[in-house]
């Protein structure tokens, strides 16, 4: 493992995507919607993400000792994603999100086990063991800070690498929709934000919902606090991004959409890449902006581009 190693700590999932019919042509055709199996979680999304783009990544994370937990070790090899952080629990499910996908790319998901799956597991012993490699970069995810002992793990992680002077990124992954926020959580997010140099999050869902701001930018700067920088998703839009010395927007690449399952996942990985690449901070939305415009194309969280396609899109 070289310098650049990325290590990308949390969920591991499998996706069962079933694309629903248009209902507005023929209400009983089921004929594209046989359930799909792929490979997902945002944190995996990430690993996978970056593993395409040609970065070293190693992945912490927790599945169960079942055929679906078998199923995604095995899909992380054949991607190039380091797995050996990953633990296998003899005594959890692996998780499984059924993602409903409308005929205009918009999905609804379902979570399975609604709690205590394998990711909820994560232990710190495993986290010590991760930062014995060396590596340049940590990035988490809020899905794990709901639920003990994960959120401990990753909050431990964190502060483990900010001591050993990783650049730490955090997307907010909120999903308050699904779960709510109630207080405790509120405080491991805000210490989760506390301690990352970078945050992503999707601006209408998550900047704004948890920072109580009627304006993007507004939003944005109060999580940046002057010294972080906050990235803000708004799909179409692009991204807008507020640093302690600057705000501006990147524009989107358009394409059609297929399928948003996993964008701010593909965001993540094509930013962290361009700057693992040395790249400056506009050139990195760029990229994110890059492998979310491709993976909203395709069908599925891990239609993921290779190195080769993004250069195919920067051409164009």
């Amino acid at each position: 493992m070289n310098k650049s190693q990325v290590i990308v700590l949390g969920d591991a999932c499998v996706d069962m995507l079933i694309r629903l019919p248009d209902r507005t042509r023929k209400r009983t055709d089921l004929s594209n919607s046989v359930p799909q199996l792929h490979g997902g979680g945002t944190a995996a999304n990430v690993a996978v993400a970056l593993a395409r783009l040609e970065v070293p990544v190693a992945l912490v994370s927790a599945v169960g000792d079942d055929g679906y937990g078998r199923w995604i070790l095995e899909d992380l090899v054949r991607e190039g994603v380091d797995i050996q952080y990953i633990s296998v629990l003899r005594n959890a499910f692996t998780p499984m999100v059924i993602a409903l996908v409308e005929t205009d790319g918009e999905r609804m998901m379902v979570v399975w086990p609604p709690e205590g799956g394998a990711q909820t597991q994560l232990q710190k012993d495993v986290v010590d063991r991760a930062f014995m490699s060396s590596a340049s970069w940590l990035h988490t995810t809020g899905m794990c800070l709901r639920t003990s002992p994960a959120r401990d793990s990753v909050l431990y992680a964190m502060k483990s690498a900010r001591k050993a002077g990783l650049t730490v990124s955090l997307d907010l992954n909120l999903r308050m929709e699904l779960l709510g926020l109630d207080d405790l959580t509120r405080e491991m997010f805000e210490r989760a934000i506390e301690l990352s140099d970078v945050v992503f999050g999707n601006a209408e869902e998550e900047i704004l919902q948890i920072t109580g701001k009627d304006s993007i930018a507004a939003g944005a700067e109060y999580l940046s606090e002057g010294k972080r920088i906050v990235i803000a998703r708004q799909g179409g839009r692009g991204a807008f991004v507020f640093t302690p010395k600057e705000t501006f927007r990147v524009p989107a690449f358009q394409t059609e959409i297929v399928d948003s399952v996993g964008a701010g996942d593909a965001f993540n990985g094509g930013f962290i890449a361009a700057r693992m690449a040395k790249l400056d901070l506009r050139e990195a939305v760029k990229w994110g902006n890059a492998v979310a415009a491709f993976k909203i194309g395709h069908a599925g969280a891990r239609a993921l581009p290779y190195i080769n396609d993004l250069r195919k899109m920067f051409k164009k």
